[in-house]
């Protein structure tokens, strides 16, 4: 009785913190659309929209992210705990489940002080003191340790006892390090001795996000060399850039096609023009990804949502799920930079990048490993005598696509916006967003209050877990820069002379990054050390970002360790060793296409140039 009142009680707690993530979702929609419409008719901003949207971020993250975390694993690698027995399983969960809330713990515990230090600020235009923004990072961590030591109740005593000692011996660990370096008697970079804590953390299912604040908290616990103070402050402001709004937005926008049916119109209309080919629904699924890629905010739900719709011909037409999967795996990573990329956005709010930019920047490179995969796909439907899908029909194919002519409107909308110069990156997110309602509603017909606030509260929860991982990256930033160890990098690659070998390079070395770790983080640590010394060495800085982003979302696909590649295997239902060889033999054209864009970097530059973005 005692436990079944507990959730109760949890459930209703979750429920009040989701409906104010959703409510200010909506709000944030309001008011930053309202300002664009306002600026472009008067040429004037709201003087106060800049600290309402630092209050309305930090509600978005710093509430959305443990909820979205109670909901699930919180953006972690699970496949290690997946693939153990069941003893094994719990020991391994409940590890991390331990490692976690003891990184949450010391955060908090960090808070008081710097909380008192924001009631002594204030907001520039509004004058609320900056604790209404502050305010959030305590309630969001305590959030997280309540809804973590929830999980870890679920698990059995043994577990949890293993847990409890895999913590202590890391917390000890760090300590005796601690006293070492006070006395000089260890010399060597901290992070050599953090990296084994990291990799437990990660194979023990700690949200990305909790694996960066690790990395940087272990750091200052180790050497001293910040206060304490910092790990809370450096949170916060690992999100006030006004970029990263535009990442629920777009997540809106996405989950809106999904469940509108607005996305299954337009992987249908794919399908009638190109299913009739050999291999045909094969290129229809690489197609259908290069148009949705991006619009989710989720490579899950892009490849949940074209995998999903595709899944059926693709079996009823007697493609193996080992093949399709593979495919379909492939062109989830070779749409990492078609607009609205989340990676590209992240990387323009970390570096002097415009994102508009990049956006315009990503397309042909993208359109490369499309059509390296099409032909790829071609070749082997040839040899292995794949089927074509349904006969073509002109008339059908006429009928079904103005039904799609909406929804291949979304992406036009943004980047159109961003051409023209009408909005901002965000701003087109949130026009991006109303025109989706708008087409769902007076178009489709297909959305009722329910659908549109479940719709609101999955892209919110998504999104504030994605920004709690660029706010705990800016504490390992901080740490990499207080370290030097960003110079050492930046040192060992200015030392690749020739610009070609030096992108070949970080192709290489990304790839295996990107193998490791999710692709965000991945761009969120590298990009600010290796892009100054690109430029430097005499590389288009566009290019360069065009060329990392991709370089990561092909290791975030590929077999045996990438996450991405799991995902799609569980989506598409083929097992995981049988697909790994047509999945590695994709991914090896994917890097070949990318090669093509190393040697050829007027395919990056042109688009850009041609509008006068760069």
């Amino acid at each position: 009785m005692t436990a079944v009142f507990r959730r109760q009680s949890l459930d209703r707690l979750v429920f009040a913190v989701e409906a104010l993530v959703v409510v200010t979702i909506i709000v944030n929609i309001a008011v930053t659309f309202s300002n664009a419409v306002v600026r472009y008719l008067t040429n004037q901003d709201f003087p106060w929209a800049s600290d309402v949207w630092t209050i309305l971020i930090s509600i978005i993250t710093f509430l959305g992210a443990p909820a979205y975390f109670r909901r699930g694993a919180g953006m972690a690698y699970t496949a290690l705990i997946d693939r153990s027995d069941s003893p094994n399983r719990q020991a391994l969960r409940a590890s991390g489940l331990v490692i976690f809330l003891a990184v949450c713990v010391v955060a908090l515990a960090a808070y008081p002080a710097f909380f008192a230090g924001q009631l002594t600020q204030t907001l520039q235009v509004i004058g609320l003191s900056s604790a209404f923004v502050a305010m959030w990072l305590g309630l969001g961590l305590l959030l997280f340790c309540l809804f973590t030591i929830e999980k870890l109740c679920a698990l059995n005593g043994r577990a949890i006892l293993i847990g409890i000692a895999v913590g202590a011996a890391m917390a000890l660990t760090a300590v005796a390090l601690r006293r070492a370096y006070y006395l000089d008697v260890i010399e060597i970079d901290p992070f050599l001795l953090i990296v084994p804590a990291l990799v437990v953390a990660f194979v023990t299912g700690v949200p990305i996000a909790g694996v960066l604040a690790l990395a940087g908290l272990l750091y200052f616990v180790l050497t001293g060399d910040a206060p304490i103070t910092s790990v809370p402050s450096s949170m916060q402001y690992g999100v006030t850039s006004f970029i990263l709004l535009a990442v629920p937005f777009f997540m809106v926008a996405g989950t809106l096609m999904e469940v509108t049916g607005m996305a299954r119109r337009m992987i249908d209309t794919v399908q009638e023009w190109v299913g009739h080919w050999t291999g045909g629904l094969l290129v229809a699924q690489v197609v259908a990804m290069y148009v949705f890629s991006g619009l989710s905010g989720s490579k899950a739900a892009d490849i949940a949502t074209v995998g999903g719709v595709m899944k059926t011909p693709l079996r009823d037409y007697g493609y193996p799920p080992t093949e399709s999967v593979a495919v379909l795996a492939a062109s989830a990573a070779m749409g990492e930079t078609i607009p609205p990329s989340l990676m590209l956005l992240v990387l323009g709010s970390i570096t002097t990048l415009s994102v508009g930019s990049l956006f315009l920047a990503g397309l042909l490179p993208a359109a490369i490993l499309a059509l390296v995969l099409i032909a790829v796909v071609i070749v082997r439907s040839h040899l292995f005598g794949h089927l074509k899908g349904p006969p073509f029909r002109l008339s059908r194919a006429l009928r079904r696509t103005p039904q799609a002519v909406p929804a291949f409107l979304v992406p036009v909308i943004v980047v159109g916006g961003i051409i023209g110069g009408i909005a901002s990156p965000t701003e087109s997110a949130t026009f991006a967003v109303v025109y989706g309602f708008a087409a769902a509603i007076v178009v489709y017909r297909s959305i009722g209050l329910r659908t549109g606030c479940i719709a609101l509260r999955d892209a919110a929860l998504t999104a504030g877990m994605v920004l709690f991982m660029v706010s705990t990256s800016n504490l390992v930033s901080q740490a990499i820069v207080i370290d030097g160890l960003g110079r050492t990098l930046a040192a060992a690659f200015a030392s690749l002379h020739s610009p070609t070998i030096f992108l070949l390079g970080t192709v290489i070395v990304m790839v295996v990054v990107g193998f490791i770790l999710e692709g965000i983080p991945a761009i969120l640590i590298a990009a600010p050390i290796l892009l100054p010394v690109a430029t430097r060495a005499g590389i288009d800085p566009l290019q360069y970002g065009i060329v990392l982003t991709m370089a990561v979302g092909i290791g975030v696909f590929l077999p045996p360790i990438g996450i991405g590649y799991y995902i799609a295997c569980a989506i598409g239902e083929a097992p995981v060793n049988a697909t790994m060889r047509p999945s590695l033999i994709y991914s090896a054209f994917l890097v070949l296409g990318l090669v093509i864009v190393v040697l050829f970097p007027q395919i990056t530059v042109w688009v850009p140039h041609y509008f006068g973005m760069h």
